[in-house]
């Protein structure tokens, strides 16, 4: 399983394998998360490993929050996805089939 993120300001989806059923971290999770001042709500879902956390802005920082996340081990944001990277992708093997299509035809 790979990691992913998507972060607007007051919510952040994360994906780990840390999140998922039977992992030994994932009762912790919920504590650890619990404990972090500014967060308000916490959404779990292990058949998917991943997590929706509400926050307030005007009192955690999302990057203090990926921070802690990191440093506890239930999310390595550096191997982390967003959107933008998947779709990247999507557009780079699109262009590069399209490429193929258009040699074989000239």
């Amino acid at each position: 399983m790979s990691y992913y993120m998507s972060d607007i300001p007051g919510r952040l989806r994360i994906e780990s394998p840390a999140l998922r059923s039977g992992s030994p971290s994932f009762d912790s999770f919920r504590a650890f998360i619990a404990g972090i001042e500014g967060i308000y709500s916490v959404k779990i879902r292990p058949e998917i490993g991943s997590a929706l956390i509400l926050y307030d802005p005007a009192k955690l920082d999302h990057g203090k929050l990926l921070e802690a996340l990191d440093k506890s081990g239930y999310f390595d944001h550096s191997k982390a996805k967003t959107l933008d990277d998947y779709l990247e992708e999507g557009i780079e093997e699109a262009w590069a089939a399209a490429a193929e299509l258009i040699e074989d035809v000239v």
